[in-house]
């Protein structure tokens, strides 16, 4: 695992692909192309982006998305239900107002509090139609799909790299960092049998990927470790996102980017999250060829819905850091913790 390619701006923390062996230029061109492409369709960050033009269109209007968004459309129709509205991706205008706009001005709107929340108005996920990838709106909506958005750029990617070991007819191992959502392939890239959470060598050659699990209230330390070779592992936690809220009299004096969307204010009953889904995972209905964007918005979700909530409705396994630094997990979880 020698080889990486760096992608060191892309939404918005990096991505950096670790490979068993090197991918040819043309490889990584197509890699960089599809990451603009769905920052042109998903960011709102970017300005010409189709979710810009969403918050700009006073009357609304019919907005056409690439193939690619189809999933993760689909995965928020039954995040939405699972969570009755507490992850929706309309949360875009509460986190503008709180102040992680689209300029990272960080500073919260004087009448925020008035509007925050589907509680106050705001518009919701369910009241926005859809058409396959076209979205039709009647006003402004500001979309935000952070909670699982950057997981299905992973798998993206994953299914590119794998696409390329198919063609060439070689294993082809690997690892997609995107800042806490990882897709890790070390023991195959068409894997049949899954193996994970040892020390002992793969079919290949290679041992498992071992994982540090960060303290949510000290960056430089961790606590815990997981060791997986087959697996989509992502983490959630307000430590590296969290701004002080200031010129008002609230009780809120800081906030974050993992909002409760009912009522538009930061979650504040745990304190990090960890969900893992097994790259070959057999539930058809939680979307197995993308379980890196299913982790990815179970990791948000469990901030607000409980992990028993969503077990309803996705098969996966997790663990998570209480508001109290109590640690909780399920009983797959294959994560070792040094606190209790």
């Amino acid at each position: 695992m020698n080889h990486s390619i760096a992608f060191s701006k892309a939404l918005g923390g990096g991505i950096v692909v670790t490979t068993s062996r090197g991918v040819p230029s043309e490889l990584r061109e197509r890699m960089a192309a599809r990451i603009k492409e769905f920052e042109r369709a998903l960011s709102r960050f970017r300005d010409d982006s189709i979710v810009a033009d969403m918050a700009r269109a006073v009357h609304g209007g019919r907005f056409e998305f690439p193939g690619f968004a189809r999933p993760l459309f689909e995965f928020h129709d039954r995040l939405y239900a699972a969570s009755q509205g507490a992850i929706d991706p309309c949360v875009g205008e509460d986190l503008a107002r709180l102040g992680y706009d689209a300029n990272l001005t960080f500073r919260m709107e004087s009448e925020a509090f008035a509007h925050l929340g589907r509680e106050h108005g705001r518009a919701t996920w369910n009241s926005v139609r859809r058409d396959g990838t076209t979205l039709i709106t009647t006003g402004p909506v500001r979309l935000d799909f952070g909670a699982a958005g950057k997981g299905l750029m992973v798998d993206l990617l994953g299914d590119m790299l794998e696409q390329y070991a198919r063609e060439t007819g070689s294993p082809l191992r690997y690892v997609i960092d995107a800042g806490g959502d990882l897709r890790i392939r070390v023991h195959d890239a068409l894997p049949e049998n899954e193996h994970h959470a040892d020390d002992r060598k793969s079919d290949f050659g290679e041992r498992p990927a071992r994982i540090a699990l960060e303290d949510p209230d000290d960056t430089t330390r961790a606590i815990g470790v997981l060791a997986l070779t087959n697996a989509s592992l992502c983490a959630s936690a307000p430590s590296r996102r969290h701004w002080p809220v200031r010129g008002t009299s609230e009780a809120l004096r800081e906030a974050h980017h993992l909002l409760n969307a009912i009522d538009g204010l930061p979650a504040d009953e745990v304190r990090a999250s960890w969900v893992m889904l097994n790259g070959n995972n057999n539930d058809v209905s939680a979307h197995e060829s993308y379980p890196t964007m299913v982790a990815d918005g179970l990791a948000t979700a469990l901030f607000v819905t409980s992990a028993a909530a969503l077990a309803e409705s996705f098969n996966f396994q997790c663990a998570l850091v209480t508001a109290d630094r109590v640690v909780a997990k399920s009983p797959g979880f294959p994560g070792r913790f040094f606190m209790k």
